[in-house]
């Protein structure tokens, strides 16, 4: 049986000292309406409400106002037991300390703020501050216990979609913020390294190898009974030694083109994984390009300050490079392709990284075979050529030729990652190395014996260590997006690419040209 409005909780709980007028502020039907359609559209109340229970859901959200500076949740409040919808005005967003930068740091409606910690029975993961002077619709706990139906495969969604988008807005990184992981030039320091080195990837290879040898050693001395001691050097002369030099020959070859093929193998994949970096390099270039030709090229004021038709223009190509930046890695990662699903969507959307329009601009478009990554692109030049037309960017064939090609490269440089991880090594070549490495380290604890005796044991457990890391290496620079394993994705050498997306920074350029120390005639005649 549906629960009528009239019972549900009480939505006074949660009382914040820094709302303006209190709670209970009149709501019209446009509000319902409003609230409506942002619960429609986001992933955690379409799955997760009761049957039925949306309009009753929406008549318990309260409208609060906050004035400019107020803090709404502090990181680690436990006490606030409620969440947001917001109507107007934007919100700041700090962790540790330290203000979000970018897109990623500021709520706008139709965002919602807070639903997360009531949702996972969790503290607050960040300070949110009213940016400016903020009107949101607020739901309080108990209200949002009783309509809200727990689904572990939601949550487990939103838990994923979350855990990207917090790569992409800087509130978790890989490495403490660097886009690789650094070092040091110091033998000291190289050498009391382990976490994020190859030997954490190959210890366990060295290891299997070392037992495989120890147990032919003790073979050997339990049933040929052997006349040497066991520290010694074996007998070549031994009948049992003797046949195995035969073996130690073959694995002397093996070893030349062992070597030859690995470090060969290593310096492709190197090649493919730095041709890599050096694309997503020129992407944040050519974004950077765009940026800066927009930013010191559109429409000011007499006093050099930009014109609200000039920064609103800013705004919206920051928004849709930054977009394009996001889907362009949901595309080729697979761990951000989350990002281009339907809840992935409706989680930005209420996450305030993408725009009420656009969302329902990109939402229609998922049925046919363009990807959003596309339409962001073609937003930005058709946002250019209109701003040329009205004059908020001059209408100069020279800039026009200019920013053609900038997007033109963007693409190109973009579609040439897709290619070089189509064609990163063949198979046949790929399955050669592994078997061959394979081989040469199998052999290795029975070709060594006749020269080293028990020694081999270590010896078998070096040379598993370099040969297997060094094809472990190969095999995770051949894979620089962490597509193919989840093991490898904390691995040493590939790029976060959260720090990728958020180091292009699509307002720097708006921010920084926002104040000239001259005067100006960038102005629409």
């Amino acid at each position: 049986m549906k629960r009528n409005v009239s019972q549900a909780p009480s939505s006074t709980s949660g009382t914040d000292s820094s709302i303006v007028s209190g709670s209970g502020l009149e709501r019209t039907e446009d509000d319902r309406a409003y609230i409506k359609s942002v619960l429609r559209q986001d992933v955690l109340f379409q799955d997760v409400v009761r049957e039925g229970s949306q309009t009753d859901l929406a008549s318990s959200f309260d409208r609060v106002e906050y004035k400019k500076g107020d803090v709404i949740f502090s990181q680690g409040d436990t006490g606030k037991d409620f969440m947001l919808i917001l109507k107007e005005g934007e919100c700041s967003i700090t962790i540790d300390g330290e203000e979000v930068s970018g897109n990623y740091g500021t709520m706008r409606p139709p965002a919602m703020v807070g639903e997360l910690a009531l949702l996972m029975d969790r503290e607050r993961a960040a300070t949110v501050m009213a940016k400016t002077n903020v009107v949101a619709f607020r739901l309080d706990r108990a209200s949002f216990k009783y309509f809200i139906v727990k689904s572990e495969d939601v949550k487990a969604d939103i838990r994923k979609i979350d855990h990207v988008i917090d790569k992409i807005s800087g509130i978790k990184s890989r490495y403490g913020g660097d886009i690789i992981r650094q070092f040091k030039p110091n033998r000291r320091w190289l050498w009391g390294q382990w976490h994020g080195t190859i030997f954490q990837q190959a210890w366990k290879t060295a290891v299997a190898f070392m037992l495989v040898s120890a147990c032919f050693v003790a073979a050997v001395r339990s049933l040929c009974h052997p006349t040497w001691a066991l520290g010694q050097i074996p007998d070549p002369n031994f009948p049992f030694v003797s046949k195995l030099a035969p073996l130690a020959n073959l694995w002397q070859y093996l070893m030349t083109i062992s070597t030859f093929i690995l470090t060969f193998f290593l310096s492709q994949a190197y090649t493919l994984w730095r041709n890599m970096y050096d694309n997503t390099r020129k992407i944040q270039g050519r974004i950077n390009d765009i940026g800066l030709l927009v930013a010191s090229t559109v429409e000011r004021d007499d006093e050099g300050k930009f014109t609200k038709r000039g920064e609103d223009l800013l705004d919206d190509i920051a928004n849709y490079t930054c977009l394009f930046h996001v889907f362009c890695w949901a595309k080729y990662s697979k761990k951000f392709q989350v990002l281009s699903t339907s809840r992935g969507m409706s989680r930005m959307l209420s996450r305030g990284i993408m725009s009420q329009t656009e969302y329902s601009t990109l939402t229609s478009l998922r049925s046919s075979n363009h990807g959003t990554q596309y339409a962001c692109l073609s937003w930005i030049l058709v946002k250019c050529q209109t701003a040329m037309k009205d004059k908020t960017l001059p209408n100069d064939h020279a800039l026009r030729e200019v920013l053609f090609q900038k997007i033109c490269d963007l693409r190109g440089t973009y579609h040439d990652i897709g290619d070089q991880l189509d064609g990163r090594i063949p198979l046949a070549y790929a399955h050669f190395v592994q078997v061959l490495v394979d081989s040469f380290l199998f052999i290795a604890p029975f070709a060594l014996y006749p020269i080293l005796g028990i020694w081999s044991i270590a010896t078998v457990g070096l040379l598993s260590l370099f040969y297997a890391g060094l094809l472990d290496l190969s095999k995770i620079l051949l894979d620089p997006l962490d597509n193919d394993s989840d093991e490898s994705y904390d691995s040493p050498v590939n790029v976060d690419i959260g720090v990728l997306i958020r180091e292009s920074n699509s307002t720097r350029w708006k921010y920084s040209a926002e104040m000239l120390p001259f005067a100006t005639t960038l102005k629409a005649e």
